[in-house]
C-alpha cells in the first residue's frame, strides 16, 4: 500500500504522486537482496549439516548417495556409488591386511590390523577400523568373513586388486554455533582434516596402546582456517580398550593441504575427557 507516500508540486500548482512504481521497485530490490543473503546463509548451513551431521538430522536436505572420498589419499567429489568417508585403493597380493567380522549386530568385515611392512601399511591409505565394502566390482559390505576370504583367495596374485573401503564415520555431528560460522569451503576442509586425524590415530601404535580403538567421532566442536591454509579442528571421539566399556577423548589436530590435494596432519594430540590429566601427543608439530 503506497497511498501514504509524500507528493511533490508541479509548477502549475497541481500535485502529482511520487513515482510509486520506481519506489516500489527499490523496495522490491532491497527485499530480494535480503532474501538472497538469507538463502546463501541457509545453503551454507545445509552444506555443513550434510558434511557433519548424522543422516536422520539431514535426511530431508542431503542426497544420501553422493559425498567426498579419497582416491589414493586425494579428496574429490564422488560418484553415486560412493559416500562420505568411502575411498578406493589398489594393492597387489599379499595385501598385508588382517580382517575380522564386525561387532555383533553389524554385518560385513573390517580391518583389524595391518601387517608391518605390508602393502596396505605402505600405501598409507588403509587403517584399522576401516570397513571393507567392495572387492573389485563385488559388493561385500554385507558378506560374512568366510565369503570375503574366498573372494580374496581367488583373486590373482600378479594383478592389482581394487578395494573399496569406508572409514565408518559417516556424517559427523557439529556444534550448532560452529556450523553457523564456517563457510562451505572451510566446512569441507574441516571434514577432511577430522577424517585424516582419525586415520592417523587408528594407525598410531602409541594411541592404540594408551587409548585403545577409536570407535567413532562424537561431535566436532571447533574448526578454523588460517591465512596460511592450516586448518585446526577440535572434536570428541569415543574410544574403547575392550569393545565393552567406552570413554570420550578430546582431540586437537592441525592439517595442511598439499599440492597434490592430500591432507597431512602436522599436529595431533588426545586428552581423555574424564579428569585424566594427561595429554598424548600423537604427532608433534616441528617448529623452526
Amino acid at each position: 500500500n503506497h497511498s501514504n507516500y509524500p507528493t511533490k508540486m508541479c509548477q502549475n500548482g497541481k500535485s502529482t504522486e511520487i513515482d510509486q512504481e520506481k519506489t516500489a521497485h527499490r523496495h522490491s530490490a532491497s527485499h530480494k537482496s535480503q532474501v538472497t543473503t538469507m538463502a546463501k546463509r541457509a545453503a551454507t548451513l545445509l552444506l555443513i549439516l550434510w558434511l557433519f551431521c548424522s543422516p536422520p538430522t539431514v535426511l530431508c536436505f542431503a542426497p544420501t548417495n553422493e559425498g567426498w572420498r579419497i582416491n589414493r589419499r586425494k579428496f574429490y567429489k564422488a560418484g553415486r556409488s560412493m559416500a562420505l568417508g568411502d575411498f578406493t585403493v589398489e594393492l597387489i597380493k599379499p595385501l598385508g591386511i588382517v580382517l575380522q567380522e564386525r561387532d555383533a549386530g553389524d554385518v560385513g568385515v573390517q580391518v583389524a590390523s595391518l601387517a608391518e611392512g605390508g602393502a596396505a601399511e605402505k600405501s598409507r591409505d588403509i587403517s584399522p577400523g576401516d570397513l571393507l565394502l567392495k572387492i573389485g566390482d563385488k559388493d561385500v559390505s554385507k558378506s560374512d568373513f568366510d565369503s570375503v576370504m574366498d573372494i580374496l583367495l581367488e583373486a590373482p596374485a600378479d594383478t592389482a586388486l581394487q578395494l573399496t573401503l569406508s572409514d565408518g564415520l559417516g556424517r559427523m555431528d557439529i556444534a550448532p554455533n560452529l556450523a553457523r560460522q564456517l563457510t562451505p569451503e572451510d566446512a569441507i576442509l574441516a571434514d577432511q582434516v577430522v577424517r585424516a586425524a582419525v586415520r592417523e590415530i587408528r594407525r598410531s601404535k602409541t594411541s592404540r596402546a594408551n587409548l585403545g580403538e577409536l570407535l567413532r567421532v562424537e561431535i566436532v566442536i571447533g574448526a578454523g582456517v588460517r591465512e596460511n591454509g592450516r586448518c585446526m579442528v577440535r572434536f570428541f571421539a569415543i574410544f574403547s580398550t575392550d569393545t565393552v566399556t567406552t570413554f570420550s577423548c578430546s582431540i586437537s589436530a592441525t592439517g595442511v593441504t598439499q599440492k597434490d590435494g592430500t591432507i597431512d596432519i602436522i599436529a595431533l594430540s588426545c586428552a581423555k575427557d574424564e579428569g585424566w590429566g594427561q595429554t598424548i601427543d600423537i604427532i608433534r608439530e616441528v617448529t623452526d
